[in-house]
C-alpha cells in the first residue's frame, strides 16, 4: 500500500518511519528545504540553536518519543537531566521537592494535599489549572510557580490549561521522570529518523509543496509538482492547513470546527555563555521573573552543542494573543540580566526566535484533544495539534503518532 506523508516535522518523520517498518511504500513531501521543521538544529558559529523545541525530551528514554525512537531503531542517545528542574526564588534555587520549605506550616500541609492529588492524578471538571488551585490553597507564589510551569511546558497561563490535563502530565511525570537531552539535540534525532526512512527505501522530497488533497476513486490524489495517487494520507501540516488542502472531499463542519482551533505562541532567546550559568542540564523554573517562564543549559549534557569551553543557555516564555512583540522580547531580556548578575559580562544573544501564527509553539493548545481520524477514512493528521490527554510536548507528537498509527492498523 502506498502512503503519503505531508510535513516532515518530527510528526511526519515518526508517522513515515513506522509507516516504512510496517511494509507501506511510503513518500513524504516537505515545503521547506531541510527535514525536521521545528525539531532541528540551525548551525550558527558553532552553537547548535534549534528551529523550534529546546533539545529537550520530557520523560527522555521512558517516555513515548524515546520508546518510539528505540523500537524504530533510531540510535539516538538520550541523557537524563540532572536535576530535572529547579526553582528559582528569592535568589535561592529550590529543587521540586524542597519547595514545600518555603511556606508556612498551614499552607504546608495544603501543598502536601496538593502534591498527592497532582501524583495520584484526580480531576474530572473542565475548570482551569488556577480555578483548581485556588479551591486548595489562597497563596500567590503556589500560582506563579504553576504558571512557570504550564509557560514552559505549554506556552499557557495556568487559567489556560484545564486542570485534568494538568494533573495527568504531571502523573506521568512521577511514573515515568522528568526530561533528558538527545545526543546532538533535536538535530540528532531528526537526523536519526531520515536515516530510518532512507533504509526503509521511503522517499523524501524537500522544497515541495503539497497544494491540494483531492479523492480519485478509492485512493487519495495528491497534488505537488506532480499528482500522485496514494491509499492514505498522513498530515503534519496540522488541522487548519489540512482541512485547506482538502476541502473538496472533508465535511464544512469539521473545517470550520478547527478553523477555530488558536495555536500557543511563545518566545525563545538563545545565549552565548563563556561559562555556565546554571551549572546542570536540568530545567530552571523562574516563577519571580517578569516573563520568562524557564530556562535551560544544555550544553551541560552535550557539550557539543556549542563551540568547546562555550555554554549554550536558551530561555523560553509565553507570549499572550495580540501582545506587543518587541516590548515581550524587551521584558525577557531584562528577565535575564536580572537572573544572572554576570549576564553582561560572560553571555551575548545569539537569536530571539518568536513563535505564533502559522509557525506557533503549538497549533492546537494542551487540552485540546484532536483525533488524528478525520472524517475522511484514509486521513489522518499528526503533529503538535495531536496529543493525547497527559502528553506534552514531543511526547506528546510521539503519543499522537502512535494513536494515529492504532487507526491505520485498525482499517488497513
Amino acid at each position: 500500500m502506498r502512503a503519503c506523508v505531508i510535513g516532515a516535522g518530527l510528526g511526519g518523520l515518526l508517522a513515515a518511519a513506522n509507516l516504512a517498518k510496517e511494509g507501506f511504500e511510503v513518500e513524504v513531501y516537505e515545503k521547506l528545504p531541510y527535514a525536521g521543521g521545528r525539531f532541528t538544529n540551525l548551525d550558527y558559529r558553532g552553537y547548535q540553536l534549534s528551529t523550534g523545541a529546546l533539545h529537550m525530551i520530557p520523560h527522555r528514554e521512558r517516555g513515548p518519543l524515546g520508546k518510539m525512537l528505540r523500537q524504530l531503531g533510531a540510535g539516538v542517545e538520550i541523557i537524563p537531566s540532572q536535576p530535572q528542574a529547579t526553582f528559582r526564588i528569592a535568589g535561592k534555587d529550590y529543587e521540586y521537592e524542597e519547595l514545600p520549605s518555603l511556606f508556612s506550616l498551614r499552607d504546608k500541609l495544603k501543598i502536601t494535599k496538593i502534591l498527592a492529588m497532582l501524583k495520584l492524578g484526580k480531576a474530572t471538571s473542565d475548570e482551569s489549572y488556577r480555578s483548581w488551585l485556588e479551591k486548595q490553597i489562597k497563596n500567590e507564589l503556589v500560582f506563579k510557580i504553576a504558571d512557570s510551569f504550564t509557560g514552559w511546558s505549554l506556552s499557557l497561563k495556568a487559567s489556560e490549561v484545564p486542570a485534568k490535563e494538568v494533573i495527568a502530565q504531571t502523573k506521568n511525570i512521577n511514573k515515568l521522570g522528568g526530561p533528558g537531552i538527545p545526543e546532538g539535540g533535536c538535530g540528532g534525532v531528526t537526523k536519526a529518523l531520515v536515516e530510518v526512512l532512507q533504509s526503509e527505501g521511503a522517499e523524501l522530497h524537500l522544497k515541495q509543496r503539497v497544494t491540494a488533497i483531492k479523492q480519485n476513486g478509492r485512493a487519495f490524489e495528491v497534488v505537488a509538482k506532480e499528482k500522485r495517487n496514494y491509499d492514505i494520507v498522513v498530515s503534519n501540516a496540522g488541522p487548519k492547513v489540512t482541512a485547506e488542502l482538502a476541502q473538496e472531499i472533508l465535511p464544512r463542519e469539521y473545517a470550520r470546527a478547527v478553523s477555530r482551533i488558536k495555536g500557543a505562541a511563545g518566545i525563545k532567546i538563545s545565549v552565548a555563555c563563556k561559562k555556565a550559568m546554571l551549572g546542570h542540564s536540568g530545567v530552571l523554573f523562574t516563577p519571580e521573573a517578569e516573563r520568562i517562564n524557564g530556562i535551560n543549559e544544555v550544553t551541560n549534557a552535550d557539550p557539543s552543542l556549542a563551540p568547546r569551553s562555550e555554554h549554550l543557555l536558551m530561555s523560553h516564555q509565553r507570549l499572550a494573543e495580540g501582545a506587543d512583540v518587541k516590548r515581550e522580547i524587551e521584558l525577557g531580556l531584562k528577565d535575564l540580566r536580572r537572573l544572572f548578575p554576570e549576564f553582561k559580562k560572560y553571555c551575548r544573544v545569539l537569536a530571539v526566535q518568536v513563535y505564533r501564527n502559522s509557525w506557533p509553539v503549538n497549533r492546537a493548545p494542551s487540552g485540546t484533544h484532536l483525533s488524528p481520524a478525520t472524517p475522511v477514512e484514509g486521513l489522518y493528521l499528526v503533529g503538535d495539534a495531536v496529543k493525547p490527554e497527559g502528553w506534552m510536548e514531543t511526547d506528546g507528537i510521539a503519543a499522537g503518532v502512535e494513536e494515529a498509527l492504532r487507526h491505520i492498523r485498525a482499517s488497513y
